[in-house]
């Protein structure tokens, strides 16, 4: 879930020194979101989602649009920023650099995981070929070897399914990430499909199943008949609402409060309509536990330093 030129980006220093010190009540809430898909729809529903929070904590909700992840992470770890809706690498790294909790994990279709997914024009790529899924969507098996030697367009370094799992499936297949093919980040999961669909790159790699999200079917009819995925990863955790560690626990619990009734209030209404749909296409949340990143955690210490983490 990441960023190209058409990023609105709003600098950190604009939330400013606020509210009392660690561990007070905050007398003011601010809320950082990066987009994963489309940045103007993103952009276009954080006020309704801080207004709806404002009522639910009665205190002002303040949001901003950081210019990824790791910008977010900095300003929840110096205090400027208090929630953040955080994938899980940069959720664990979060955890690791600055006590940032993870309070809630994102459901999408009923499930609380997800994975990466590999995607090219060229049904060569395929063992066999190619055959629709229940979406309508080409699919097949194909060995991640192929890829050595092409152009691959990953999303950003720090993206748990845009290029954290999907480097260490090269790893693991015996093929260097840095050397054996030629990365290029395009951003965001959207551009990762567009970049295939266009011919910019051989393959490309998006979180599944991103070809079918947001505007990209209406703006790209031919996605459905063009794109095959021909491999993907292991299942990942699925992003999450994570808070400053060093907000007082009443807090913690009146935001896990505040988002749960979000999904009460709206679960009516049809999807497209949700605010948390707009925003993240998200149709519920379940507690977070401990344990659930440590399959990000084992990729993280595996990949080791070879993810640019301050990308």
């Amino acid at each position: 879930m990441r960023r190209g030129s058409w990023i609105v980006a709003i600098a950190l220093t604009a939330c400013g020194d606020r509210g009392p010190g660690a561990g007070a009540p905050p007398d003011e809430i601010v809320l950082g979101l990066v987009p994963a898909l489309e940045a103007q729809k993103l952009i276009d529903n954080l006020d309704p989602l801080a207004e709806f929070l404002a009522a639910e904590l009665g205190v002002p909700v303040e949001s901003f649009v950081p210019q990824d992840y790791t910008g977010l992470l900095e300003a929840m770890g110096s205090g400027r920023a208090d929630i953040g809706m955080i994938p899980p690498f940069a959720a664990m790294l979060g955890r690791e650099r600055y006590g940032i909790e993870t309070i809630l994990i994102s459901v999408r279709e009923g499930e609380a995981t997800y994975h990466s997914q590999w995607m090219t024009l060229d049904p060569a790529y395929c063992l066999e070929p190619p055959e629709r899924d229940e979406a309508g969507l080409l699919r097949c098996e194909g060995p991640i070897e192929q890829v050595r030697g092409k152009t691959v367009a990953f999303t950003d370094p720090t993206s748990t399914s845009g290029y954290l799992f999907p480097a260490l499936q090269l790893l693991d297949a015996g093929i260097n990430p840095e050397t054996d093919i030629r990365a290029l980040f395009v951003g965001g999961h959207d551009a990762a499909v567009i970049a295939v669909l266009k011919g910019d790159v051989e393959v490309g790699v998006c979180y599944d199943d991103a070809r079918v999200y947001g505007s990209l079917p209406r703006e790209f009819p031919d996605i459905a008949e063009k794109v095959i995925v021909f491999n993907r990863s292991e299942e990942i955790p699925n992003d999450g609402v994570t808070v400053r560690g060093d907000l007082p626990a009443e807090t913690k619990a009146a935001i896990t409060a505040a988002f749960l009734k979000l999904v009460e209030v709206e679960k009516a209404k049809p999807r497209r309509e949700r605010l948390l749909w707009k925003l993240y296409e998200i149709d519920g949340f379940v507690p977070y536990t401990e344990g659930l990143h440590e399959p990000v955690r084992r990729a993280f210490q595996e990949m080791g330093d070879r993810i640019d983490v301050d990308h």
